[in-house]
């Protein structure tokens, strides 16, 4: 069969899913049921301590007042497959032990591109999209283990 025959037959059949899938919704269904207006809003208000807008306002009150240990906890879980769970080292080195600053230098140099050691590649797009304050709190986090 040549690729001409192939390409059209491939286009019947997607235009016929297409349009069994169309011919077959519920025709009362005119949108989006899952609106949460009136009293299901007022309920979900109460039950989750205030509206969308004060909910927000609580989750960065309380990330403005966590430590940087623990922002950088939530930041190491794409760690631990390559330097284990508690720093030990297992693919890449160890890091339990070494100095907050140290680590900090180590993860800007990443950021940046540099050829830290033989394994330097695989650190690279890891810290390429960390923050200043990414790399503090993980490395706090790291210096606390």
């Amino acid at each position: 069969m040549n690729t001409n025959v192939a390409l059209a037959l491939f286009l019947v059949i997607i235009t016929g899913l297409i349009w069994a899938g169309t011919q077959s919704n519920d025709p009362s269904w005119t949108g989006n049921k899952n609106q949460c207006v009136g009293e299901c809003y007022e309920d979900w208000k109460e039950a989750n301590g205030g509206g969308v807008a004060a909910t927000e306002q609580a989750k960065q009150a309380a990330l403005a007042a966590a430590s940087p240990e623990a922002l950088g906890e939530s930041y190491y879980g794409q760690c631990v497959a390559c330097h284990g769970a508690n720093g030990q080292g297992g693919i890449g080195p160890q890091l339990q032990g070494q100095a907050a600053a140290d680590i900090a230098s180590k993860l800007t140099a990443y950021r940046s591109g540099e050829q830290r050691g033989s394994q330097s590649a695989l650190m690279w797009p890891v810290a390429k999209p960390m923050s200043d304050s990414d790399i503090d709190n993980l490395a706090a986090y790291i210096s606390s283990m």
